[in-house]
C-alpha cells in the first residue's frame, strides 16, 4: 500500500496505546513525536526502518512519509504518539519548518529525565494549556538531542500542492498544470512528490479520487460510470484500475461488500 495524506483535525492529537501500532504508510503537514514507555515498536520514517525500544523516542517532521509496523515484544508495549499543529510551534521553533533531523530516532541514553517526565505529564494533562506546555518541554528536550540540517526544498511547497490537489482533484490535473500554478518546472514538482513525499504524483491523485469515489459508492445509488466522472476520472477503465490499486478490489466488488 502506498502512502496517503492524513489531515489531523486537532491542534494537538494524542494517541496512547498499550500495544504496538500497525499503521500504514502516510504523511501530513504537522510534527509528530513518538515515545516508547515499554516494549518495542517498529517504525519506518522516510527510507529508514527502526525498532524503538523502551525509553526511545522518534521525531517526525512535517510531510515525511512514515509507517508503524507491528512488533512482537517479549513484554507488554506502551506507546505514546503526539501530533502537533505547526501553528502552535512555528513562531517559537521556526526550525521545524525549514530543517529536518539527520536521524529521527533518539535512543534512551540521549533523552533526559526531564523529557521523560514531560511525556508522562502530557498523558496526565487536564486541560489544553497544560498539554501545550508539557508538549513544548518534550520538543525542547528532543530537539536538543538531534542534529538539524536545512531542507533542500521549499518547506511550504508540498503542503500547498497537496491542498491544491485536494480542492481540484475533479479537474483534469497533471504535472504541467501544477508547474504552471506554482511557478516551478515540471521536473521539480515531480521531484517534490518522489523525493519528499515518497509517492508519485499520479499515484497520489488516484488515491484522492478513489477515496472520494468510495464515499459516493457508500452513500449514493449512482452508477459506477457517473461516480467515475464525478471523481475526476476520464474513463471507467481508468477508474476501475486506480480504485483496485488503492483498495485491492474493483468498484463493483467494493459496492457488493458494502451491501453485504
Amino acid at each position: 500500500m502506498y502512502a496517503y495524506y492524513e489531515n489531523p483535525m486537532k491542534h494537538i492529537f494524542i494517541s496512547h496505546r498499550k500495544e504496538t501500532y500497525d499503521f500504514s504508510s502516510h504523511f501530513h503537514g504537522n510534527l509528530e513525536v513518538v515515545f516508547c514507555f515499554n516494549g518495542a515498536q517498529n517504525i519506518k520514517i522516510g527510507e529508514n526502518s527502526f525498532t524503538m525500544e523502551t525509553g526511545d523516542a522518534a521525531i517526525i517532521f512535517p510531510n515525511i512519509v512514515h509507517e508503524y509496523v507491528r512488533h512482537t515484544p517479549e513484554k507488554p508495549t506502551e506507546i505514546l504518539a503526539i501530533i502537533i499543529d505547526n501553528k502552535l510551534i512555528s513562531e517559537a521553533m521556526p526550525d521545524i519548518l525549514s530543517k529536518h533531523p539527520t536521524n529521527p530516532l533518539i535512543r534512551s541514553n540521549l533523552i533526559s529525565e526531564e523529557t521523560v517526565r514531560a511525556f508522562k505529564n502530557v498523558l496526565e494533562s487536564k486541560n489544553d494549556i497544560s498539554l501545550i506546555g508539557w508538549t513544548y518541554v518534550v520538543l525542547s528536550g528532543l530537539l536538543n538531542a538531534v542534529t538539524l540540517v536545512p531542507l533542500n526544498n521549499d518547506p511550504e511547497l508540498a503542503p500547498k500542492i497537496i491542498s491544491y490537489i485536494d480542492n481540484h482533484f475533479k479537474e483534469n490535473l497533471n504535472i504541467n498544470h501544477l508547474a504552471a500554478v506554482f511557478g516551478y518546472s515540471q521536473s521539480y514538482i515531480a521531484h517534490i512528490f518522489c523525493d519528499q513525499l515518497k509517492i508519485p504524483f499520479r499515484t497520489y491523485l488516484g488515491a484522492v479520487r478513489s477515496e472520494f469515489a468510495s464515499t459516493l459508492i457508500k452513500t449514493t445509488k449512482k452508477s459506477l460510470t457517473e461516480i467515475a466522472y464525478e471523481s475526476g476520472y476520464v474513463s471507467l477503465n481508468t477508474f476501475c484500475r486506480c480504485f483496485k490499486k488503492h483498495f485491492s478490489v474493483t468498484p463493483s466488488e467494493y459496492r457488493k461488500k458494502i451491501k453485504e
